[in-house]
């Protein structure tokens, strides 16, 4: 070897420069990511079905769930657990797939589901699925605020507008928010009120639901025509909500919601999430 190197300097200064040569290409062309993309073969399905025990959320619930996914061939490992009230199977893929085929296996997972749920029994909550638990963060951002009584409900609408504008910077890839409360409208009866009226809880939630109008009315057809007829009352304010007619006597007398029951908005209770900052 010193023979070599001695008689042929120039064909070591060759080798010598193809390897560097070779190393710095490889060091260029190396991936290189602040937070490595993380493959995510995992996904767990939770579905809630009150008031069961665990043998009934296990035959009418999980074991449907499991024969639905059990015909996707991606689909490697499936565990179910079902308890008083609620079944979780978890999904594990095959390791050796593509990353362009997961998140279309994952669309088929979420066929398989919609195809289970019309099998359930009434009652059965719709199945929530998760499969974007893997991956690293960046930053975490935490809203507070030192105002007191401030509404916590506020506070999720300047969230959601952060998220947006968070979105919309280039190179961001996800935004999650975590901790905000859901949203929702309360009517609580006025006893008294209701019992003078001789109103119960479920007139006055039958009434409610009659008054807000999702659906279509009706369909206008004729020669090339096809028109669909829908009500303007769906209900998006308080005022609106308090307006509703809850009953009328045969002398035409109306009763309102607002007359017999008090109407609020805000966070719902109790809270399904929350998040903790410091």
């Amino acid at each position: 070897m010193e023979t070599i190197t001695f008689r042929s300097p120039r064909l070591v200064a060759l080798v010598l420069l193809v390897l560097i040569a070779g190393g710095i290409s490889s060091l260029l062309s190396i991936g290189r990511q602040e937070d490595p993309t993380i493959t995510n073969l995992f996904a767990t399905v939770t579905t809630v079905f009150p008031g069961a025990d665990p043998a009934r959320v296990e035959a009418l619930v999980s074991t449907r769930i499991e024969e639905e996914l059990k015909e996707i061939p991606e689909v490697d490992v499936i565990e179910s657990t079902s308890a008083t009230g609620i079944s979780i199977v978890s999904i594990e893929l095959l390791e050796t797939l593509e990353g362009d085929r997961i998140e279309q296996v994952w669309s088929e997972t979420r066929d398989a589901l919609d195809d289970a749920r019309r099998d359930f029994p009434s009652g059965v909550l719709e199945p929530e699925f998760s499969s974007d638990n893997a991956g690293a963060y960046a930053a975490i951002v935490a809203l507070r605020t030192d105002r007191e009584n401030f509404p916590v409900t506020l506070m999720a609408r300047y969230s959601e507008d952060l998220a947006d504008r968070l979105r919309a910077i280039t190179g961001t890839k996800l935004v999650e928010e975590f901790g905000a409360p859901e949203e929702e409208v309360l009517v609580t009866l006025t006893p008294v009120e209701a019992a003078g009226r001789g109103l119960t809880a479920d007139e006055v939630s039958a009434a409610i639901r009659a008054a807000d109008a999702k659906v279509q009315a009706g369909r206008l057809r004729a020669a090339g025509t096809d028109i669909i007829l829908t009500l303007d009352g769906e209900i998006t304010a308080l005022d609106r909500l308090r307006e509703v007619v809850v009953r009328e006597d045969a002398a035409g007398r109306v009763t309102l919601l607002g007359d017999v029951a008090e109407i609020t908005r805000g966070a719902a209770e109790p809270q399904t999430e929350m998040a903790l900052s410091d």
